[in-house]
């Protein structure tokens, strides 16, 4: 389990670093949908990543205590 979490951690970093990316091109560019529409799937795409991380947490403490 804990590769597990480490690859979701890294997985979450990068998505996170590419979030600040499009966050900064988008507010240079605030009428490029595009831009704006790939903002939305990355904070969806965060979403998901995060929950697994926390089931995983969750898993992890139950099996530990």
């Amino acid at each position: 389990m804990r590769e597990l979490r480490e690859v979701l951690l890294e997985e979450l970093d990068r998505a996170a670093e590419e979030f600040r990316t499009l966050w900064r091109k988008a507010k240079a560019s605030p009428e490029d949908e595009e831009l704006l529409g790939e903002l939305q799937v990355l904070v969806s795409v965060l979403a998901v990543k995060a929950k697994a991380l926390e089931e995983l947490l969750e898993e992890e403490a139950l099996l530990t205590s």
